[in-house]
């Protein structure tokens, strides 16, 4: 995408996971595939597998070294056949598009208002390309966005600790008024946007969140912004 010299507005960029959805949402769909696959080679009693993998989930542990010892310890299977199992049941897992994810409460409404006033919206998220894209699908949110504007940290070699993606944004829109970034983990998602002096936004907390709040020691890692809804945002940015 060559750069745009006639825009003049702001450029909101988003995070995805616990930003715009919830990223346990997800893993929830992921973890209903897995029980149906389970409960298909070795019985019905797997179907239940889901729920427990949510509760390791809840507990921030290792869900998959979970899976490995239960399957380990139930279903008989060789080393070599627990091995590809589990390769299976991961990449499946990582793969999959759920049928459907809902977005936080106030988003579709947020980026509705922000496409009425002509705002460029970009996303910068880290993850695997196959599973964010499959996050987006389900979401239906595609159409927001300029394919160039979605920079995944595995298809551009560079994550949020880096300002690479960053910069090819605001590349993109040399003579834009300003840029926003909105996400929601105050350890790695604001600090360089911070250093590059954009304006930086945390979404309202929400119970069911994947990471955990902090409080960082570096006070770049600090969001300038709080937002109590979505929709806080509309004060600050102008169209283009």
């Amino acid at each position: 995408m060559e750069a745009d010299f006639n825009y003049h507005g702001d450029v909101v960029v988003f995070d995805l996971d616990d930003t715009l959805m919830l990223e346990r949402d997800y893993c929830r769909s992921g973890f209903r595939l897995i029980a149906g696959m389970l409960a298909a080679r070795h019985g019905a009693q797997w179907l239940g597998i889901s729920k427990r993998l949510d509760t390791i989930l809840r507990r921030r542990g290792a869900y998959f070294d979970f899976l490995e010892t239960q399957l380990a310890r139930e279903a008989g299977l060789s080393d070599a056949a627990l091995r590809s199992e589990m390769q299976q049941l991961v990449d499946a897992y990582r793969s999959h598009v759920p049928k459907r994810l809902n977005l936080r409460p106030g988003v579709r409404e947020m980026l509705d208002e922000l496409r009425r006033r002509r705002v460029v919206m970009a996303m910068i998220t880290d993850g695997r390309s196959v599973t964010q894209r499959a996050k987006l699908k389900a979401l239906g949110i595609e159409e927001y966005f300029h394919p160039a504007n979605i920079l995944i940290s595995q298809e551009t070699s560079a994550d949020k600790s880096t300002p690479a993606n960053f910069e090819c944004i605001v590349r993109r829109y040399p003579e834009a008024r300003r840029f926003h970034y909105v996400a929601d983990n105050v350890a790695k998602d604001f600090l360089m946007p911070s250093l590059m002096g954009w304006q930086t936004w945390r979404v309202p907390p929400h119970h069911d969140e994947v990471h955990t709040a902090i409080q960082p020691a570096d006070t770049f890692q600090q969001p300038q912004n709080e937002m109590h809804a979505f929709s806080d945002i509309f004060v600050a940015v102008k169209g283009g």
